[in-house]
């Protein structure tokens, strides 16, 4: 008989998978594979790899395929059972915990993972009232007129405290805001901060 105690523990590793409900070359570079990432689709769709630790005692105390479908029915009784968010494979590696997920819009990861997250043209977002300033080149330069870049594409993206984050898109970065690190033509890293954080990212 299973100890079903002990999954609490654990399940911290499938932390935004479904749990966390509660509150739940081209140049281009590849997605991280040591932090969780966020990669942006061209057709709007979010792909979430979360990566996580965990201990080897805890492998006794639950079977990986349970956990998954225990946290899909979470996530349908959350989307309606509309297949917007969807648990793509979880799977033990090398100590670490590794879920893929998909979520249909940025409205979906923002419902499942209570971190808010744009995706759409700058013009959009301002329309939504979300705010594109203080963004950078790679070399410095700020953008101050943002009506320059109205067609081009923005990510704005929440992360919580102490939280680190590898955010993928599928064009090239133009301007990003100070508080991220450039990790590629399309990748950026997002550091660990000390409070929530709102980051943003303009690409073509």
């Amino acid at each position: 008989m299973k100890k079903w105690k002990k999954i609490p523990i654990v399940m911290s590793a499938i932390i935004l998978a479904a749990y966390l409900l509660a509150g739940c070359g081209n140049g281009k570079s590849e997605p991280s594979t040591d932090i969780s990432t966020v990669s942006i689709k061209k057709d709007g769709t979010i792909e979430h790899m979360i990566i996580d630790w965990f201990d080897e005692e805890h492998k006794e105390w639950y079977d990986i395929d349970e956990l998954t479908a225990k946290g899909q029915e979470k996530i349908d009784s959350i989307s309606g059972g509309t297949e917007n968010i969807v648990i793509e494979s979880a799977e033990e590696k090398d100590g670490k915990i590794i879920v893929k997920m998909t979520y249909k819009t940025g409205e979906d990861y923002t419902q499942c993972n209570n971190r808010e997250l744009f995706y759409g043209t700058v013009a959009e977002a301002s329309a939504m009232g979300f705010s594109v300033r203080n963004i950078y080149s790679e070399d410095g330069t700020a953008m101050n007129d943002t009506k320059q870049i109205w067609e081009n594409h923005v990510v704005i993206i929440q992360t919580k405290k102490g939280e680190e984050l590898d955010v993928n898109v599928y064009d090239k970065i133009l301007y990003t805001s100070d508080n991220v690190v450039r990790a590629g033509n399309n990748d950026v890293i997002i550091n660990a901060g000390e409070s929530d954080m709102i980051s943003c990212i303009v690409f073509k």
